[in-house]
């Protein structure tokens, strides 16, 4: 009974060692994705008709400030950097890397959309 019940938790470990695994690497994309996203984003800003008005006239300029931009880079900067980095023995709980990875989603995805509403 005490030999399954082994197996059990040694495959149970097993398991968890690869969804980490696999977290850590979605994690490593995001960070590898975070700056090209942004010139990315800057690039098809300044590509339109508003951006141009804005450049030259003034008009019809973005009410978004940088600062909030920037935090947004930092945010996912953040979060990516303690999801990689973070061994699994000081997370703070078990699932703490899963949702690092999210929320570095959710603020890669609001900074690239802040900048593309902003010229």
């Amino acid at each position: 009974m005490n030999e399954t019940a082994a197996a059990g938790a040694g495959a149970d470990e097993a398991a968890d060692a690869a969804h980490d695994r696999r977290v850590r690497t979605v994690a490593k994309v995001g960070l590898a994705l975070l700056v090209p996203m942004a010139v990315v984003s800057i690039v098809l800003a300044l590509m339109t008709e508003r951006a141009a008005d804005c450049v030259m006239y003034g008009n019809q300029c973005s009410s978004v400030p940088g600062p909030v931009i920037f935090a947004s880079f930092l945010a996912s900067a953040g979060f990516g950097v303690f999801a990689v980095g973070c061994p699994r023995e000081r997370l703070p709980f078990p699932s703490a890397r899963s949702w690092a990875v999210k929320l570095q989603g959710s603020a890669q995805v609001m900074m690239a959309m802040l900048l593309l509403t902003s010229p």
